[in-house]
């Protein structure tokens, strides 16, 4: 039995909209993958399947495209019934159909905006390599302790972010927290550059060894205290794959927002009823 995800419903929406043949009219005959009692399953509806899930197609193996097809072949078998049931015709059913219809080509078209954004020139990869030293002349591998404690309020949680990093060493760290009779949670770990938030990376960058870094996470305190720290610089022909990738993936990122700014822009909104409409919601079973 196969069990579907929210992504393998929606997947199986974009498919429906690519054109799921039942009926007369289908794919030709050397497109069908499958025929399902009066449905076809065509092999671009396999194909998209396997492109959409490239980890899963990865874990399947040679069987890849046996497995979406089964996938799909089920879809289909529970897709005829339920019509067949009527169940398409239930409100809650075509609520459904066209929320995900909707998420659907609302994704369709931000990836055609995506796709529109510009590839980086050498320019500006030797300039972001120059902007970030922290992550390539002065790249560092950083060993470091991560000490998560759990306050009783808010006000403990805004002492503590203002406390701890005045603190120096990590056995200090650790009977400060005892004292106040807080419980913590340790693990030590070793984490290049690259993998450091970038919001966090500039400061911990300039911290000494034995000096901590304190955040709220919730409505808790994750405290990064730094254990040591050994240079490894990157050169720029190095870098110049990861860089490329960054700036494509911010180029794609700003297209698609100024793309959506544009249609906001354009559009004519009017909210009307949200907080009967979340009463509503939050009212079903």
């Amino acid at each position: 039995m196969v069990r579907w995800s929210k992504g393998w419903l929606l997947l199986g929406v974009s498919l429906a909209l690519m054109g799921c043949n039942r009926g007369g009219g289908g794919a030709a005959d050397s497109q069908v993958a499958a025929q399902v009692n009066q449905g076809d399953i065509s092999v671009h509806q396999v194909q998209a399947l396997l492109r959409a899930q490239p980890v899963v197609a990865a874990q399947w193996g040679p069987q890849a495209a046996d497995r979406a097809l089964d996938v799909l072949i089920e879809q289909e078998l529970a897709a005829q019934a339920a019509a067949k049931a009527g169940l398409d015709k239930q409100p809650q059913v075509i609520q459904a159909l066209a929320l995900a219809q909707r998420e659907v080509l609302a994704r369709a078209y931000q990836d055609q905006l995506a796709n529109q954004a510009s590839q980086p020139d050498t320019t500006a990869i030797n300039r972001y390599y120059d902007e970030h030293p922290e992550l390539f002349v002065q790249r560092k591998i950083y060993q470091m302790e991560e000490t998560v404690v759990r306050p009783g309020s808010q006000s403990e949680v805004d002492a503590l972010v203002q406390q701890l990093p005045t603190l120096s060493g990590i056995d200090t760290l650790h009977l400060h927290l005892s004292a106040k009779g807080l419980r913590k949670t340790t693990q030590r770990s070793t984490v290049a550059a690259e993998n450091v938030p970038m919001d966090l990376l500039p400061r911990l960058a300039q911290l000494q060894p034995g000096r901590s870094l304190a955040m709220q996470r919730g409505d808790a305190v994750v405290v990064l205290t730094l254990v040591g720290a050994e240079e490894s610089p990157m050169l720029l022909a190095q870098a110049k794959p990861a860089i490329q990738a960054a700036l494509v993936k911010r180029a794609r990122m700003q297209a698609v927002q100024e793309g959506m700014k544009k249609l906001r822009n354009e559009a004519r909104i009017e909210r009307r009823q949200t907080a009967a409409a979340s009463a509503s919601a939050a009212s079903q079973p």
